[in-house]
Formats: C-alpha cells, structure tokens, sequence
C-alpha cells in the first residue's frame, strides 16, 4: 500500500505558477489541484486571496522575480513539468497612466524575468512546458478588428511594449532551441477577486455601495468604450489547454463578444433593481478615440483546444456584484 501511494505522489504532474497571488493565480491554482497536480507558487507578494489554499501548495516563495539566482535555485528543485507565468506589471484602462512613467517596471516583470526563466529550462535541460500571458494590448493602434493570432502587433505603451517583446521571446526559444512555450493572447478577463484597481470592480462596488444607501458617485473616463470581456475562471482552462498540446503556440484567448463599459455598469446596478445613470457620470474632459476596439477571434484555441468559455458577461458581472455586497456587509460588522 505504501508503495503504491508513493508511486502516485511520484507520478503526480508538477505546475509552478509564477504571479500566483493574482485572480488568475487563485483559479489556476484551484483547477490544478484539481486535476491532481503538485502546485508550487511565486510571487512577490504574500497570497492574500483564499489563504486556505496556502495549505494545499507544495511551496510558496515571495520572491524578487528580477533575481535570477533564486530563479534558478527554485526552478532546480521543483524539476516542474508545467510553468505558467502570470506575473504582470499592470495598469488601468481607466486611469490614463498606462503611457506614463518609466518603461523599466514593465520590462522587469513583464520580459527580463521571463528571458531568466527561459534560460534557465534551456541550461539545466528542463522538461518543462512554459505558458506565458500575454495581453490584446500587444496590437496597439490596431487597423484590424476582430484580432487574430496573425494581426500585426503595434505596441505603443510600456506595458504592451514589453507584453509583445515577451511574445517574440517565447517564440524565439520555442524556434531556435526546440524548447516548449506557448503564449496566451489575453483579452479583458475579471471575477469576483478582481482587484479595486480596474474599473470592474470599481463599478461591482459602486453598485453594491448604492444597494446599502452609502453611494458615492464614480466617474469614468469612457462609458462607451468597447471590451471584450471573459471570466478569468474560463481563462485558466485555456492556459492549461495550451499546454497539453504537442506543441507550444499562440493562441487568442477571448469571448469575442463586445461590450462596453456602460453595458457592464447597466448589468451591475440592474442586479440589484438600480440605475446606473444615477450613480456613474461620464468625465466631462474625455476624449474622443479612433483607436478599433480589442475584440479576440479565438477560433483556433477553440477549435484546436477544444477550449470552451462557460460563465456568460450577465453571470461574471452579478458575480462581481455580489462579492463586493459580502465584502462591504463584512466590513459593516
């Protein structure tokens, strides 16, 4: 009996999730374990979402992601068969900052850590397969929507800038020295554990706020902006999907389905029998943009995949919603 239990362990599929403490972390993590996996965790922060998942890693390590010796010290023991790096320096939509600011953060987490990485499973000869999320942002001022695997990218932020340079990155290691790394082509993608940062969650909670009497107004930047939306939840399965394929690649990961921030924010405040024209104002200096929205074509992850989007835009918002409603009802107490 012992040693069939140790043959199990031994033959347990190991996954190091880089980024772990994120929403995308947190699902991952659950559907991993799911399936039978060791999860090991990075982050340069300590796990704040669901801590009772703590319990369930095989290793958790706050890190400096731009340290390369430990890099390679953790990639060493745990001999991972899968690496999923979701390791993100981000920024807002809604907040204007996304041209702002030294371009050195985003090329430290979004490019250098992830070139460490790849050299590393390139030196120790690593079995392992390597996913990397990528973001729609790579297209820039795109002239083509719907986007596809092939449309130009056009990157003209920091974040996007470093977001495709990561994406040539892994096709180079994947061309030139046979390695296994496939990229994630990340459209809009929330849940409940959307941090109050993005406008989701900023709108989940104005909603949630007003439904208890204690609004506050919010003013966005651009209520008719266009998004295609997804459930982070859904998002995880395609991660995975990629990676159980005979080869690495690119792949689109979206709904394809457009939306746009006031359809997001008549969702959230129609949940709880409110509207949303009372609590949400428009800034008055927007500007007008030309720029074609982000909308992903996802055939292929689809069609090669098999990959399958579960939750609707109707369910992830109320969701959303709801969990803000605990959040503030917890606070109260």
């Amino acid at each position: 009996m012992i040693e069939k239990i140790e043959n199990v362990v031994k033959n347990m599929k190991k996954a190091l999730i880089i980024g772990i403490a994120g929403q995308d972390g947190l699902y991952l993590t659950k559907f991993l374990l799911s399936k039978g996996y060791k999860v090991h965790g990075v982050d340069a922060r300590m796990m704040s979402l669901l801590p009772d998942l703590n319990a369930k890693l095989a290793s958790m390590s706050i890190i400096d992601l731009s340290d390369q010796q430990v890099l390679t010290e953790i990639l060493k023991k745990v001999q991972p068969d899968e690496i999923y790096y979701l390791a993100a320096h981000h920024f807002s939509s809604q907040s204007g900052n996304n041209f702002a600011g030294t371009i050195y953060p985003f090329i430290s987490i979004n490019l250098l850590a992830v070139n460490n990485i790849l050299e590393v499973i390139r030196e120790e000869a690593l079995r392992s397969r390597f996913f990397y999320a990528a973001s729609a942002q790579i297209f820039g001022s795109t002239d083509e929507s719907p986007q596809k695997e092939t449309t130009p990218h056009r990157p003209d932020s920091p974040y996007s800038i470093s977001k495709s340079t990561g994406f040539y990155l892994c096709r180079y290691y994947r061309d030139f020295f046979g390695m296994y790394a496939s990229v994630g082509i990340l459209y809009n993608h929330e849940s409940p554990y959307r941090s109050i940062d993005f406008v989701t969650t900023k709108i989940a909670r104005a909603a949630a706020l007003a439904h208890l009497g204690k609004s506050e107004p919010l003013i966005l930047r651009n209520l008719d902006a266009v998004v295609d939306w997804g459930a982070a939840e859904d998002y995880v399965v395609a991660m995975w999907l990629t990676l159980q394929q005979d080869n690495g690649g690119e792949y689109i990961i979206s709904s394809g389905v457009p939306h746009t921030v006031r359809d997001f924010a008549k969702e959230a405040f129609g949940h709880l029998g409110l509207n949303l024209e009372n609590y949400i104002f428009q800034d008055k200096n927007k500007v007008a943009s030309s720029r074609l929205p982000y909308i992903g074509d996802s055939s292929k992850i689809r069609n090669v995949c098999r990959w399958k989007s579960k939750i609707s835009f109707e369910q992830l918002v109320r969701s959303m919603v709801d969990h803000q409603l605990m959040i503030i009802q917890k606070e109260q107490k």
